[in-house]
């Protein structure tokens, strides 16, 4: 059983070494979160953004109720963004309007936490264009790559990742 406030249902494991990374400050650069559609990528990674920039020094994170808890929540801190498919894909344009962000340090939260959706169908050029990023991110960013299988990704991209395989929760914890 998670012992965490984090808002996820399921995958213990993941949360507990994402919590324990945030907790301790020292996040990897990025991740990919991989799984089945609907299994719960995008809720486990906004509330990694969530435990990141959290701001109680002194409850656990996330707290839910801080003003980045809740900028977050709404879709609105500005140093955490989602990127999803233009159309279709994900396109190299959206990439590089994100390299020019990712320059610039955080404004409210203490990472610029960026979260990739559906980066499966994002062009060979666009994940051609976010190895330059993955090597050698700023410190204070952290790269959330969200896919169904890391093997539609080029290898370069994955080998650059902590991978986090989220399963199918069991039909006791569906039930719960």
């Amino acid at each position: 059983m998670t012992t965490t406030t984090w808002p996820v249902i399921g995958h213990e494991w993941a949360v507990l070494s994402l919590d324990r990374a945030a907790a301790d400050d020292r996040p990897a650069h990025a991740y990919l979160i991989s799984g089945p559609p609907h299994i719960g990528k995008a809720t486990l990674a906004r509330s990694l953004a969530l435990a990141l920039n959290c701001r109680p020094a002194n409850s656990p994170r996330p707290c839910g109720q801080c003003r980045s808890c809740q900028l977050i929540s709404a879709g609105k801190h500005p140093d955490v963004q989602l990127i999803e498919p233009d159309g279709a894909h994900v396109k190299i344009d959206q990439v590089r309007a994100l390299q020019h962000d990712l320059s610039l340090r955080p404004v409210e939260g203490r990472y610029r936490v960026e979260i990739f959706d559906q980066f499966e169908v994002a062009t060979t050029e666009a994940q051609n264009a976010l190895l330059k990023t993955l090597e050698e991110p700023p410190d204070y960013v952290v790269l959330i790559v969200l896919a169904s299988d890391p093997e539609l990704l080029l290898p370069t991209i994955v080998s650059r990742c902590q991978q986090i395989p989220l399963r199918p929760l069991t039909l006791t914890q569906v039930r719960e």
